[in-house]
């Protein structure tokens, strides 16, 4: 039983990332996040009455920043725990889907 949790305690302190998984792991994270904004961007500037959410359309670029701040974090340091470099990723990608929901949930201004 400890020889299991030895070696579980040790997959998740692992430090050992295939540089192709890193860089793939690293560009699919960019893609998904600069998605996720891009696509409020273009709500922005096509649709009627939206000019009200200026404000949002700045935090976005604030918002995009800072995650490709982390995403080079995650790409350029090899010290970083499995378990860390997982949830690292998984709080990217929880926090789009969440910013995609608040943004697309706001009305126009006309309304």
């Amino acid at each position: 039983m400890t020889d299991k949790l030895d070696e579980f305690r040790a997959r998740l302190l692992s430090r050992d990332y295939p540089q192709w998984r890193n860089l793939l792991s690293c560009l699919v994270l960019v893609v998904l996040s600069t998605g996720a904004v891009l696509s409020w961007w273009y709500a922005y500037y096509t649709l009627p009455d939206t000019e009200c959410h200026k404000g949002f359309l700045y935090l976005s670029v604030l918002w995009l920043a800072a995650q490709w701040v982390v995403v080079g974090y995650l790409y350029w340091y090899r010290d970083i725990p499995a378990f860390a470099r997982g949830a690292i990723k998984l709080l990217i990608l929880t926090a789009n889907v969440w910013f995609g929901l608040f943004i697309f949930s706001l009305k126009p201004c006309g309304s």
